[in-house]
């Protein structure tokens, strides 16, 4: 390795090459510090005391990187003449080896008498302004290893006016036993004002104590990390640069002043007209021709007044939107006003059931439940089933950033769910819903709630979770190409009883079928086909496959077995159901708590069957199963609800 010091004369330009150093010089390790270290023996050597000493110093030096040790800096410690610590929670910040080799080479470079300090100090600045015969760079070392400082410097707590401290320090903190015994010993064990001694205790003021004194112990640190958080903070990207320097915002940013509304409470007041500043911005827009903030030539205004007048159409048709539905009725020239225009036309909710809405300013949607069709509810698939290869080419690409609705004025039918493809987007409104037949059923039959709530809105959470049962799982049978749906799922999701697996147990009678054992409900009795819920609806707790459950009789995996299959399947199962229904006979079907348990219980279907009413063991619940074994024989039905969480049918 090679280094020259010498500046290149004229000839030395011409190729001749400069002088020539040996790098055959002792290798150094460095400690950088965050200190203002002088160039003085008191000042290096209060640096070195620091960090715990040459000896210290040396150790971490030695220290193999790939160890945590570190060396440590106290930045105040110190002592009192008693002996006592000065700082309550005195810890170091701790310096570690620099992970990669990262030599640095030590020049010693020599200046005439005077030079450096004719030019303010500036090394860069006073090279330049002498010739290169008159100064002289000499390599003198090599850095081969760096310790340095990364960590924050943390607060610390003095213990000149905390009595407490200073008895918890001398204790605690040194380990001496008499003192320890002591501070033990004074501390009652049954104390029943455990404040008194702090309002009986003589502080020890000056006049440089504050005005309250902490008598509590402190707490070890004060910082919850160690190293700074990274906020990765970004410039305005409408800012820019006057050529005077002079920072300042383009005219094309204009602020929306867009009125959100935070608490769902009876007391919350819903905006009835825009925020004051843009009213004002928009009345002064209309007496100068230009919107503030705009040019003239932008024509920002005549887009701004177009976009209000399709709004206030559209909020009279449908007083609460979702901005995505809106895009594709506005046009494309006016669609940068949108926001504004938004901002004097509506106000949003941040929570509760009309969430991610704009809705018309004065109207509250609380007021009746005929707004009850416009709650949202949100919707994924989850991300193991789009993990899935040829799930992409099931699912729709999402809307351009700018389209065009397929009906004129109204939301695109792409955006609705009818169980017949997959919506462009997945945050639905409920009327966006009852195109489906089975959410239609329900929706028809509803009831709504006297108050609405922040959860649910003005339906009852019963009729919330029916409806995210049927979009989740038929969602997961059209992303896996299957739009033929299970009847039986389909008709339990409609006759579900509880909101929650768990309050089956709960809603459950308490008795057996004699009506004084109290039955084992530590289990919750589940059916194959119930799907976990929150009441969120997007949970990451919920089903990963949306209910498409494996080995069902919709399955894409038993659709590919062919048709003929399919064919001889159904036909079994109907000659199966017809055998099981019939009241006299004596077909069984096994109930077992699990595939691989040797041990069954057999119960014929006289116990299941009531009269000459078939009973449909396909579509019927486990505690619908038990109730009716229950009816024949409570001893045995009583049995299974303790030992057994599912059946599995088996004819036989």
């Amino acid at each position: 390795m090679e280094y020259s010091g010498e500046k290149p004369t004229h000839h030395e330009a011409e190729g001749i090459l400069a002088k020539e150093f040996t790098l055959d010089i002792p290798r150094i390790p460095s400690v950088e510090l965050p200190l203002d270290v002088r160039p003085t023996s008191e000042s290096v050597g209060r640096a070195i005391k620091m960090c715990g000493g040459i000896r210290a110093i040396k150790n971490a030096l030695v220290t193999h990187r790939d160890r945590q040790d570190g060396l440590e800096l106290y930045l105040n410690h110190g002592k009192k003449e008693d002996g006592t610590d000065i700082y309550f929670n005195e810890h170091p910040i701790i310096g570690r080896q620099v992970p990669q080799r990262d030599e640095s080479i030590i020049l010693k470079i020599s200046l005439p008498k005077g030079t450096l300090a004719a030019n303010n100090g500036d090394l860069k600045k006073a090279l330049a302004n002498v010739s290169s015969k008159k100064y002289k760079v000499v390599p003198v070392g090599v850095i081969n290893h760096t310790i340095r400082f990364r960590e924050m410097s943390d607060f610390q707590m003095r213990l000149d006016n905390s009595s407490s401290a200073q008895e918890f320090s001398s204790s605690f903190g040194s380990l001496d036993w008499p003192n320890f015994k002591k501070y033990v010993e004074s501390i009652p064990d049954q104390d029943p004002r455990p404040t008194e001694n702090i309002n009986s205790l003589i502080f020890q003021r000056n006049p440089s104590a504050p005005a309250t004194d902490f008598q509590f112990v402190p707490p070890p640190r004060f910082s919850m990390v160690k190293i700074p958080f990274l906020y990765r903070y970004e410039g305005n990207p409408y800012a820019t640069k006057a050529s005077n320097g002079k920072a300042m915002v383009k005219g094309t940013y204009l602020k929306n002043h867009q009125q959100l509304v935070y608490t769902f409470g009876p007391e919350t007041r819903i905006p009835s007209e825009p925020h004051a500043m843009l009213k004002k911005a928009f009345e002064t827009a209309k007496e100068t021709g230009v919107y503030p903030g705009s040019s003239a030539e932008s024509g920002f205004l005549v887009k701004l007044e177009n976009c209000i007048a399709i709004l206030e159409d559209l909020f009279s048709k449908r007083p609460i939107w979702v901005k995505r539905h809106i895009d594709g009725i506005i046009p494309m020239e006016s669609q940068p006003a949108l926001k504004i225009a938004l901002s004097l036309t509506s106000y949003r909710f941040t929570k509760g059931p009309w969430r991610n809405t704009y809705i018309k300013l004065g109207l509250d949607p609380r007021s009746s439940s005929e707004f009850a069709r416009y709650q949202t509810e949100y919707f994924k698939i989850e991300s193991k089933l789009l993990k899935s290869p040829g799930i992409a080419k099931n699912i729709p690409s999402p809307p351009p950033r700018f389209y065009q609705s397929n009906t004129p004025g109204e939301i695109d039918t792409r955006f609705v769910f009818d169980g017949k493809q997959i919506p462009w987007y997945l945050m639905l409104q409920i009327d966006l819903l009852i195109s489906e037949p089975n959410i239609a059923e329900i929706y028809s039959s509803i009831t709504y709630l006297d108050e609405p709530t922040e959860l649910t809105g003005w339906l009852h959470e019963l009729d919330l979770v029916k409806f995210r049962r049927i979009v989740k799982y038929e969602l997961g049978c059209m992303v896996q190409g299957n739009f033929e749906f299970s009847e039986y799922k389909l008709k339990f999701f409609k006759s579900m009883l509880y909101p929650k697996e768990s309050m089956i147990s709960q809603g459950a009678t308490s008795h057996d079928a004699e009506g004084d054992i109290d039955m084992d409900t530590s289990q919750e009795l589940r059916d194959p086909t119930v799907l976990s819920n929150s009441n969120n609806g997007d949970s990451d707790e919920e089903d990963e496959d949306n209910g498409v459950q494996t080995g069902d009789i919709d399955d894409i995996a038993l659709a590919q077995e062919g048709e003929e299959a399919e064919q001889d399947e159904d036909e079994q199962e109907e000659e199966e159901e017809a055998n099981f229904g019939a009241s006299q006979s004596d077909d069984a079907f096994t109930l077992r708590e699990d595939e691989n348990d040797t041990s069954n219980f057999k119960i014929s279907s006289s116990q299941i069957s009531s009269g000459n009413e078939a009973f449909d063991i396909k579509a019927a619940s486990f505690l619908e199963i038990i109730e009716r074994i229950a009816q024949k024989d409570p001893e045995t039905a009583q049995m299974l609800r303790q030992n057994l969480d599912s059946l599995s049918y088996d004819p036989f």
